[in-house]
């Protein structure tokens, strides 16, 4: 009698390629990590101290996203899209509700594409004090590390304020917003907002001004220009490497287009460019809130969604790069869908990176491109 075929729990481990020659050894990390990190396993092959090849594996956060997204509506599968990784849960929620509304041909309403848009800012904001005390905290620079977790903090409870939750989930969905702004929402917001833009100048100073964290940055995790050309880096990581990519502004999405911004852009392509950028891409962002909650437009925040069969693309600007997601739609249900992280982009690139960096300035280097592994491991 046959037992039929059976059951295997146990993983393959992951194939990493051997280190030959004299001298050189492997050290494997990961893929669990000390402290609070997502699973991903790095294997290091080096000579001495320096990094010779950087080899990374992921999928320790595989979700089965696109097949419990199948067969469902746009409104219903918008939780798994705003799930996908929780530092762009904002960006991600509005590339998955512009592809739904780009494939039934409908626009979400003025007062919902800006509030769309206030989120994202704040979102932005967040992340980049958040990637900046990682890589402090790397740096052994915790008390100015701490000043940045102090900003973000009350960021966030001014966000739950606002619209209900700390990192604004499922507020943003297909046709609009789940909810309008709270009353005095704006309020709770710009008093945030006026602290962090307080102390700014003074954690700029004291960020460009030390020079033991120079000294470890400049230089660390360079992206040559040729490299930057051959992976088309967005985000913070691109646009710290001379690529001036931000899909607010090509090819945009409302309401951007009627703000009047300008996008850093740094040429030196290192850890300390990438810190840099991030400071300056907080106050452009605080700009923007300004701009936005002293004009917000009236009206309604959603439009509903005919059940159509067609295809859709919609993009936005995340707080680490470019954001896409398609959907292909049968009867207002979806048949297929792909939802791109930017790291899909910036993991290749950080291994391209690492070669010739030593073993100790590695984690600064992974901080200061702080990749997600959720976003990939779909």
């Amino acid at each position: 009698k046959c037992a039929g075929p059976q059951r295997v729990d146990t993983a393959e481990p992951p194939v990493f390629l051997p280190a030959e020659g004299e001298e050189l050894h492997q050290i494997g990390l990961g893929p669990v990590h000390g402290g609070i990190a997502e699973p991903a396993h790095f294997r290091l092959t080096v000579q001495g101290e320096t990094v010779v090849r950087l080899e990374t594996r992921l999928g320790y956060t595989h979700k089965g996203t696109l097949g419990l997204m199948r067969g469902k509506s746009p409104r219903a599968a918008a939780r798994f899209a705003a799930r996908l990784a929780g530092e762009s849960t904002v960006a991600h929620s509005a590339a998955f509700a512009r592809a739904a509304e780009a494939a039934a041909d409908t626009a979400a309403p003025p007062r919902a594409a800006a509030l769309r848009a206030v989120m994202a800012e704040v979102e932005r904001i967040a992340i980049h004090l958040a990637d900046i005390a990682s890589l402090l905290v790397a740096a052994g620079l915790a008390p100015l590390a701490d000043r940045c977790g102090r900003h973000r903090e009350a960021l966030l409870r001014a966000s739950a304020a606002a619209f209900g939750h700390r990192l604004m989930m499922d507020c943003v969905v297909p046709g609009g917003v789940a909810a309008d702004i709270a009353p005095r929402g704006d309020d709770a917001l710009l008093h945030a907002l006026a602290a962090l833009e307080r102390e700014l100048p003074a954690l700029v100073a004291a960020c460009e001004g030390h020079a033991s964290l120079l000294d470890r940055l400049v230089g660390t995790g360079r992206i040559t220009p040729d490299l930057a050309a051959a992976l088309a880096p967005g985000g913070v990581v691109g646009r710290a490497a001379g690529r001036a990519a931000d899909l607010r502004r090509v090819p945009g999405y409302a309401p951007y287009p009627a703000l009047a911004f300008e996008v850093p852009v740094l040429a030196g392509g290192d850890a300390d460019a990438r810190l840099r950028l991030r400071l300056a891409e907080i106050a452009q962002s605080a700009a923007l809130l300004r701009t936005l909650l002293a004009d917000l437009p009236g009206g309604e925040i959603m439009l509903p969604l005919p059940p159509v069969s067609a295809e859709g693309l919609g993009w936005a600007e995340g707080p680490r790069g470019d954001i896409w997601h398609w959907l292909r739609l049968e009867g207002g249900q979806i048949a297929a869908c792909f939802l791109r992280d930017p790291a899909w982009l910036h993991w290749p690139l950080l291994e391209a990176v690492a070669a010739g960096d030593t073993v100790a300035d590695l984690p600064l280097s992974a901080r200061s491109f702080n990749l997600s592994c959720s976003g990939v491991d779909l």
